[in-house]
């Protein structure tokens, strides 16, 4: 298939506009916001709303920016010929109301403008992305995102069994070892989800797509979430200042959080793309010999 006709192909795709990631995108979005604002709510004191929302920044931005590219690909259908503004402004609409979700929830904490802004433009920038040339690869990447992240949730809602179905016998030694066992597992098969989902999905559309595309959509989840990481360090910066003054232990265990959080984007980044690249190549037909 010729460029062009790729390139129409990928428009018409656009113009499709694929409802069922939207919806589960801003499912996730809204129960990321509910569980957020479960979380502050019963916080008894301000230095635990701030210490609690600098924990829980990272995966709003995460939803929002999941969010925000995939009504960024409807807006980008509507507008094509405005593809970036079209894109960005769909999602920073979602921004905005992941910005309200996330000032109910902290409208009591410090730092509350620039919290806010952060999440506006988190969602903005996600919005942005469904201006790349092949809108199916956005869109097949945020529903490897989405699934991803929605794996990720269901661990955290049975860490507690699962942490001793890794080995922890009780004591703080194994109770690490198993819950690193845990977070390590949960990022592989966190990235081997996303490179699956994405790799059915752009198959579904019957688009004739160059094989890198797959594996670059297989690796969208995990590039999203090293955004969502890189943004949720910065939009916590003060909030951690924050905490340092009240107890440097606390603030040390949320600066913590970034390395562990950087490793968990690479894995699902790469184990994304691998997967993805193992499921195109099974399809293509070998040479014919004789």
């Amino acid at each position: 298939m010729s460029t062009v006709s790729s390139e129409v192909s990928a428009t018409e795709h656009g113009q499709r506009r694929p409802v069922t990631v939207v919806a589960v995108a801003l499912v996730l979005l809204a129960l990321t916001l509910w569980s957020t604002y479960s979380v502050i709510a019963n916080a008894a004191s301000d230095f635990l709303i701030t210490t609690l929302a600098a924990l829980v920044l990272p995966s709003v931005l995460l939803a929002t920016i999941l969010a925000g590219a995939a009504v960024g690909v409807l807006a980008v259908g509507l507008l094509p010929w405005r593809a970036l503004l079209a894109g960005a402004a769909g999602g920073l609409a979602v921004g905005l109301v992941a910005m309200a979700g996330t000032l109910i929830a902290y409208h009591q904490g410090p730092a509350v403008p620039y919290v806010a802004a952060v999440v506006a433009v988190t969602g903005a920038l996600g919005g942005a992305t469904a201006a790349l040339r092949h809108v199916a690869v956005v869109t097949a990447g945020v529903a490897g995102g989405v699934a991803a992240t929605a794996l990720g949730l269901v661990a955290a809602y049975f860490q507690n069994d699962l942490v001793d179905l890794f080995g922890n016998q009780e004591t703080v030694g194994t109770m690490a070892e198993a819950a690193s066992r845990l977070q390590l597992t949960t990022s592989v098969l966190s990235g081997v989800l996303a490179g699956v989902v994405a790799f059915a999905y752009l198959r579904r559309t019957g688009l004739a797509l160059p094989w890198p595309l797959y594996p670059a959509a297989g690796a969208a989840a995990g590039l999203l979430t090293l955004v969502a990481t890189l943004l949720g360090w910065l939009g916590r910066l003060p909030l951690t200042e924050i905490v340092e003054d009240y107890s440097e232990f606390d603030a040390q265990i949320i600066y913590s959080r970034l390395p562990e959080q950087i490793n968990h984007g690479m894995i699902v980044l790469f184990a994304g793309a691998f997967t993805a690249m193992i499921l195109v190549g099974r399809t293509m037909r070998r040479p014919a010999t004789g």
